[in-house]
């Protein structure tokens, strides 16, 4: 295995690909000592092509609780009794305010994130003068995470400042049907086709954790393949009560630890960040371990509608695990405090 590990590490820092086959044959790893050769692979992949500096990004829940979607693994869902706080979309000063407290983190991401299938006409609008607004009071990089746009949409949010949206698959293929019956896989890939045809970034990834193999982990990684992606998000599901997932068991940590490392070797140019659930499902210990096998960052600040580590703490954690933080990262920080999802 050790050779094997080395041949494919050889080929993608080459500029080749590994096939789902060799990802499988990776995946069957299981003493401790291999997994540590494949972490130390993947850290050398990471290397040569993302920068020492890790890519940080806080969100903002600017619309929550209102989504007609049947999503399991989702608080947010109407369709569930979750007791998250339910409330309309956010005025602009209440987003720019979260965006301020990022940034002045050292933070240099902030996504927009509205709950349900799409906008309606004037909620549109108030997301398209909340871009205008963080355009012309902060220096971050702009994402969205907004449901179904149309073309005219996305070019009116590019023109305002948004440069990347997120739109996770969440799973392979394969498994989708047992998270969700509201919408398809197919209209879920037809989304990202249509940001990639429109000029946005794309930000895409997955929930560990939901009741997949790991099979099923390595197609998604797959599934995402044929698409540039800028961002690949890594959730660990945080079963939520009241969701049809609520009761199930956490993965092994290693398990988690694992995929990451592939999923490096399958998106060798991609920021992979580990997002939702790292807290609860990998410890420190753990997180340090993905830091030093294939992840590039965090999901920093909390979650939708779940508090995160203290910023200062996702910092050691980096700083321990050998990144550039930077002067802006030098002095004591704090929480943004914002409430996330899983």
């Amino acid at each position: 295995m050790k050779a094997f590990i080395q041949a494919l590490k050889s080929r993608v820092l080459a500029g080749g690909n590994i096939t789902p086959g060799e990802a499988l044959c990776l995946s069957s790893i299981k003493d401790s000592a291999t997994l540590d050769l494949l972490l130390s692979a993947a850290h050398e992949i990471t290397a040569k092509f993302r920068p020492s500096t890790p890519d940080l990004c806080s969100l903002v829940n600017a619309k929550s609780y209102l989504c007609s979607e049947d999503c399991g693994f989702c608080s947010q869902s109407s369709h569930y009794k979750t007791g998250v706080k339910r409330y309309p979309l956010m005025s602009s000063e209440e987003i720019l305010e979260a965006a301020q407290k990022s940034e002045a983190n050292g933070v240099q991401s902030f996504c927009v994130v509205t709950s349900g299938e799409t906008l309606n006409d004037v909620e549109f609008e108030q997301v398209l003068a909340t871009f205008r607004l963080l355009s012309e009071k902060t220096h971050l990089q702009l994402d969205g995470s907004l449901g179904n746009l149309t073309a005219e949409q996305i070019r009116k949010l590019r023109e305002a400042g948004m440069r990347r949206f997120n739109h996770n698959l969440q799973c392979s293929r394969e498994f989708y049907p047992e998270i969700v019956s509201t919408h398809t896989y197919d209209e879920r890939m037809e989304t990202l086709k249509f940001l990639e045809a429109n000029g946005v970034e794309v930000c895409s990834g997955g929930i560990f954790g939901m009741g997949e193999t790991q099979e099923d982990r390595i197609r998604l990684a797959f599934e995402l393949k044929p698409y540039d992606l800028h961002c690949l998000p890594i959730n660990i599901l945080n079963p939520r009560p009241g969701t049809p997932l609520e009761g199930r068991q956490a993965v092994n940590p290693e398990e988690i630890v694992k995929t990451v490392a592939i999923f490096r070797f399958i998106h060798p140019q991609a920021n992979i960040k580990l997002a939702g659930g790292r807290e609860l499902n990998l410890g420190v210990y753990f997180q340090e371990k993905a830091l030093r096998g294939g992840a590039n960052g965090f999901v920093v600040g909390g979650y939708l509608t779940t508090a995160g580590n203290p910023l200062q703490e996702d910092l050691d954690m980096l700083r321990r695990s050998g990144f550039f933080l930077g002067v802006a990262h030098e002095h004591d920080c704090c929480s943004s405090g914002c409430e996330q999802k899983t």
